[in-house]
């Protein structure tokens, strides 16, 4: 017998939070993307914002800045996505059903989706040590590091996923045994 959540105080702050910071991650995403085309259209913006000792052509700055950006949101999709299977895994919560095969699969996607941004933030952070050496210092900013803070996660998820998977076949064998 299953017991439905649904105005579980946690449960509803959990799944608000979660489409609330979805939302912030793809507009953030959005706007990444949308400064391309600038970038694009106007290379003397790049190049008013290249020190003096730049090594670096316009055009090699460009391609830089436009990979960096492209590299952020693709790594901000794979956050609104890691989200998106958090929110389903609280949405079958509250339904009174978590140990399902389905919740198994979301961890083990979700910690692979772990892994990739860790190792996803491994050329961005190269690029970005790259542009500051060739734009002005407050032209470039980022607080980019590798954290096995996120490699730990991963695990983590792994194993939560093994221990969903075996809790569905025991639910499953038990429902076969009444």
């Amino acid at each position: 017998m299953t017991r439905l959540l649904r105005n579980d105080g946690l449960l509803k702050a959990g799944n608000f939070l979660t489409v609330f910071v979805i939302v912030i991650l793809a507009l953030v995403a959005a706007v990444l993307l949308a400064v391309i085309p600038y970038l694009l259209i106007d290379p003397a913006a790049v190049a008013d914002e290249m020190v003096d000792a730049a090594t670096a052509s316009v055009a090699q700055a460009t391609m830089a800045a436009i990979t960096a950006l492209t590299l952020s949101a693709g790594l901000l999709g794979l956050g609104c996505y890691f989200l998106f299977l958090l929110r389903r895994i609280i949405l079958s919560v509250g339904e009174g059903d978590p140990f399902i095969d389905a919740n198994a699969s979301r961890l083990t996607r979700m910690g692979w989706i772990a892994l990739a941004i860790e190792v996803g933030k491994l050329p961005l952070i190269a690029i970005v040590a790259w542009m500051m050496t060739q734009f002005q210092p407050t032209a470039v900013e980022a607080d980019l590091e590798f954290s096995l803070t996120g490699l730990l996660l991963a695990l983590v998820l792994f194993i939560l996923a093994r221990v969903f998977r075996h809790g569905a076949a025991m639910r499953a064998d038990l429902e076969g045994t009444v």
